[in-house]
């Protein structure tokens, strides 16, 4: 980074902790609002926060000759309900909870799990589902000056 970055960051840091707790709050409710948008665009693309497009999902054969119809993955988890926020005077933070969780990390991360309840257990590949994007790193830089220089909103 250069030294006008550097300074740059620093100023962004003082302005957020001179903030007061309750409008540290707001401003991390709203950059989390809008990075929970991101994520649910781009889990409805299909694509991971670098712009990779998911490894599609393998169809097994179906009996009677039936043509199974290739279906877009993991759209129940793009829903806002679903997603959790959770801003405090620190940060904040967007994740999933519960069963949502731990089928959401299956595909983050990849990993084993269950096809069915009781059934065969299958290896899945990394799908990040969360994430930042460089658009997202600058629509933060973005919500956050002007929040800092338009305080009053």
């Amino acid at each position: 980074m250069t030294d006008d970055l550097l300074r740059f960051e620093g100023w962004i840091k003082a302005g957020i902790e001179a903030l007061s707790p309750s409008k540290r709050r707001h401003l991390f409710r709203n950059i989390a609002r809008e990075v929970r948008k991101s994520n649910q665009r781009r889990i409805t693309q299909q694509e991971s926060p670098d712009g990779t497009k998911w490894e599609p999902r393998k169809h097994p054969p179906k009996k009677h000759g039936k043509i199974q119809q290739k279906k877009k993955m993991m759209l129940g988890l793009r829903k806002a309900r679903l997603m959790r926020i959770k801003a405090q005077t620190d940060g904040a933070s967007i994740g999933y909870e519960g069963r949502n969780a731990r089928i959401a990390a299956v595909h983050q991360f990849g990993g084993m799990d269950y096809i069915t309840k009781e059934g065969p257990k299958m290896r899945y590949p990394v799908r990040a589902l969360l994430g930042l994007s460089d658009q997202d790193r600058d629509a933060i830089q973005d919500i956050i000056l002007n929040h800092l220089t338009n305080p009053m909103e």
